[in-house]
């Protein structure tokens, strides 16, 4: 757990330096009311450990810890665009039917560790086992 958490400070300090961005604590009642929503629907009852807002040149993001050591990340207006839950498990009811559906048409029962999903509406997936899936804003697997 202690290594987990050591590891995402590195990443995100490297990802800080690399971007120049200005990352500020940011109060879990001033998050934008979708990630409220966000939060609640896929996560009831697991507390938040640490909230902070990052402000780029380009883009600003709502970055969320929670207490069972998942990472959310939220765009400016709440929608998430990024969860990572290396030991804890992403709700299965988070990862889109279309998805579980072509995982268990290819027989790929890993569990997925981490989800990204871009303004376009491309998804990336990635399984425990290394297994790397990307699907266009269809839901169609892309190469």
């Amino acid at each position: 757990m202690r290594k987990l958490m050591i590891l995402l400070a590195v990443l995100i300090g490297t990802t800080a330096m690399w971007a120049q961005e200005s990352k500020y604590p940011v109060e879990v009642k001033k998050l934008p009311s979708l990630a409220h929503h966000n939060l609640n629907s896929y996560f009831p009852g697991v507390e938040v450990s640490e909230a902070y807002t990052v402000t780029q040149k380009i883009k600003d993001e709502y970055f969320v810890v929670l207490e069972n050591s998942v990472l959310v990340v939220f765009d400016k207006h709440g929608q998430w665009s990024r969860v990572e839950a290396n030991e804890a498990e992403i709700p299965e009811r988070m990862i889109d039917g279309r998805i579980k559906m072509d995982l268990a048409k290819n027989k790929l029962t890993a569990r997925v560790i981490k989800m990204e999903k871009d303004k376009k509406g491309n998804y990336g997936v990635f399984l425990e086992d290394g297994t790397e899936l990307h699907y266009d804003n269809q839901f169609k697997p892309m190469k």
